[in-house]
């Protein structure tokens, strides 16, 4: 969670480049999109900006889906243009929160509020399910890190022992389970037919106010589709709507920075073995910044708010909440009669 927009001078440059690099030549969006990237260019808002300022000038005619460079951008051109850019979107003050933020928000304002407008103190447990899915992402970004260069059945075992050591004495689950999970998702990638598979790559969308990383994107000719490894389980009521809001606020990440309709993500749950297909509608978009706009209302009225009222709050949020501690005082005070 932060206000307003950080410098992206180094994105600007990095993004001049890749431009120039395509001197006289046709370049797709898309293809400068995923190259800006993969060099860690975390919005295309700034990519289109730049873009806007540089048509202008008459160093690239755009065309539909494509542009050409005509002419190479010179560094005194770049530091003008850069200084224009920045002196915009420096101006905003905005409130920046993750997906995952708005998910918590949607548990229990408070424990959201605590973490990360107190910054009250975190109480990690030392063994359990915060390590074992650290281990288990951890694996999976060795594996699709380096999937071109191993074989399969290697790396998964490699991923898998990997994943293990970092987080040795830390986990409850065993290198089997993480072996047999690597299995079961390069089956579905190899089932998808990914042209690319992005890995913990953030995204940052200036319009939205939104900022976060998605465990996986996976990019076909025709769809994007953002991946969310969870550790859990499905239960017989469904998908948690706190899963389902993350998932959503990734979504929306990739279709602002791909100016690409998002029409699906995936959760993937560890436990239960399972894939759930998430059909992303407009309504769905409308509740994921229902509840963002509640996180900008608790920041601006700068008080304590009220526990969730989720049903079985005390067993599906407080057990395993980080600042309970805070929380509990909180209560103990407000017993307090005077």
């Amino acid at each position: 969670m932060r206000i307003g927009i950080e410098a992206c001078e180094r994105e600007i440059y990095e993004i001049c480049e890749i431009l120039n690099s395509n001197l006289k030549k046709e370049i797709e969006l898309e293809d400068l999109l995923l190259q800006a990237l993969m060099k860690n260019v975390y919005s295309s808002d700034i990519i289109f900006l730049l873009l806007q300022n540089l048509e202008e000038m008459g160093f690239i005619k755009g065309k539909k889906g494509s542009l050409i460079v005509d002419k190479e951008i010179g560094s005194e051109v770049l530091k003008n243009i850069s200084k224009n850019i920045l002196s915009k979107i420096l101006k905003s003050k905005k409130l920046f929160v993750t997906p995952l933020e708005v998910a918590k928000f949607f548990q229990c304002p408070r424990r959201l509020f605590l973490e990360k407008v107190i910054l009250a103190k975190q109480y990690k447990e030392e063994v359990g399910k915060t390590w074992d899915g650290e281990a288990i992402h951890y694996s999976v970004n060795i594996f699709v890190k380096n999937l071109a260069k191993m074989q399969v059945e290697q790396l998964i075992e490699e991923a898998a022992k990997r994943g293990l050591k970092k987080f040795s004495g830390k986990v409850t689950i065993s290198q089997n389970e993480i072996i047999d999970f690597l299995e079961r998702f390069y089956e579905l990638i190899k089932k998808e037919g990914f042209t690319y598979i992005l890995m913990e790559k953030r995204f940052e969308s200036f319009k939205v106010g939104l900022i976060g990383t998605p465990d996986i994107v996976g990019i076909k000719k025709d769809e994007i589709i953002p991946i969310d490894i969870k550790l859990g389980k499905v239960s017989e009521r469904g998908v948690k709507e706190e899963h389902l809001l993350q998932s959503i606020g990734e979504s929306i990440l990739v279709e602002e920075f791909f100016r690409k309709k998002v029409n699906f993500s995936y959760l993937i749950y560890f436990t239960s073995n399972s894939l759930v297909k998430v059909k992303i509608t407009d309504e769905m978009k409308k509740k994921f910044l229902y509840y963002k706009k509640g996180i900008e209302k608790m920041c601006k009225m700068g008080k304590i708010p009220s526990k969730g009222k989720l049903p079985n709050l005390e067993r599906r949020v407080c057990l395993g909440c980080h600042v309970r501690p805070s929380c509990e005082n909180i209560e103990m005070v407000r017993r307090i009669e005077y």
